[in-house]
């Protein structure tokens, strides 16, 4: 394996930590939008301590792919202009109303979920959060789609919305909210089941279930839309991928069934990752489908060791430090 080779695998570890673990927040704002308060308390104390730290692991994508592909990295700045800016306008969005939500909150922390009133213009912020929530995750989704469908161009002459106004596009788009809503349900059910609370445990099981099997019907759903190259990619070198996403997605509506909420996460956080990985290596080894290969966009091997070695450093304090955080703030009361 070569360091371009690394810096590829770490492209894809990053993107896949941001699809499951900041995609659940993403999910957990479609969740946000409902008059249950309980439910919208519970949403607002899963995500407190982790919606800032889960975007790190999207920073690694675009250092990573600023540095080693500084090619890729012009051409899909110019080629996804639109649902780029899109996304971030809905990451900058959701952040300040999640934020300006939580201080505008007159409830006492130490009280019990769902007690205290909200003071006003609480509202307000948490539709903000919701909306951008749905959107930033639509369009990274919508993205994905178009760079599969192979419409787009290098010098972002296809336009700035008609590629992503076709059907693959869209529907890749409404399967990544969906996804992010089946996997924020599924987490949420165990957080619901660590507080004892057996009502928001079914209310958040029923829509686990209920986005899982949407989920996996849009992704069938899309496969006759993938172009012909892509297609036989998926049932060659991304078989093994498409097989552990599929498995993953049906060993989690099973285990939800069976309410079995801690090992479910593990297998829900599975699906979208294989999903993830079958289209990253039906995509290899090209940026734009027929137009750009990878290759030719890479920066040259002196920059790319040095660059390998810094980010595998990097991985190795941030991840343990990011799970450490994790049990921290989970082994505290709620």
């Amino acid at each position: 394996m070569t360091a371009l080779d690394g810096l590829g695998v770490v492209i894809f570890v990053g993107l896949a930590a941001y699809a499951v673990l900041g995609g659940a927040d993403f999910g957990a704002g479609l969740w946000d939008l409902s008059r249950n308060r309980a439910q919208r308390d519970l949403v607002a104390r899963a995500m407190a301590p982790v919606w800032e730290a889960n975007h790190v692991w999207l920073i690694f994508v675009v250092i990573t792919l600023f540095t080693g592909f500084p090619g890729a990295f012009g051409v899909l700045s110019r080629a996804l202009v639109g649902p780029v800016s899109i996304a971030l306008l809905g990451i900058v969005l959701r952040g300040a109303a999640f934020v300006f939500r939580q201080y505008g909150a007159s409830r006492d922390p130490d009280a019990p979920i769902g007690a205290g009133r909200p003071v006003r213009g609480t509202a307000l912020w948490g539709r903000v959060f919701a909306i951008s929530s749905l959107l930033t995750p639509f369009a990274f989704g919508a993205a994905a789609g178009a760079l599969a469908g192979g419409d787009l161009r290098a010098d972002g002459s296809a336009g700035l919305w008609r590629p992503y106004l076709a059907p693959l596009p869209v529907l890749a788009g409404l399967l990544a909210v969906t996804c992010c809503a089946y996997l924020a349900a599924v987490y949420l059910s165990r957080d619901a089941e660590r507080i004892g609370s057996p009502a928001l445990v079914s209310r958040f099981r029923r829509r686990a279930l209920g986005t899982g099997m949407l989920a996996g019907a849009l992704a069938v759903a899309a496969l006759p839309l993938l172009p012909p190259a892509l297609g036989g990619e998926l049932r060659g070198v991304g078989l093994p991928a498409v097989l552990v996403s599929a498995t993953g997605g049906v060993l989690g509506l099973v285990l939800l069934w069976r309410r079995r909420h801690a090992l479910a996460r593990v297998a829900a956080a599975s699906a979208p990752a294989g999903l993830l990985a079958g289209w990253a290596l039906g995509m290899h080894p090209w940026v734009l489908p027929g137009r750009v290969l990878l290759a030719d966009s890479a920066a040259p091997p002196a920059i790319a060791g040095p660059v390998l070695i810094v980010l595998l450093t990097g991985l190795l304090i941030i991840a343990p430090c990011y799970v450490f955080m994790l049990r921290v703030l989970r082994a505290q009361p709620d």
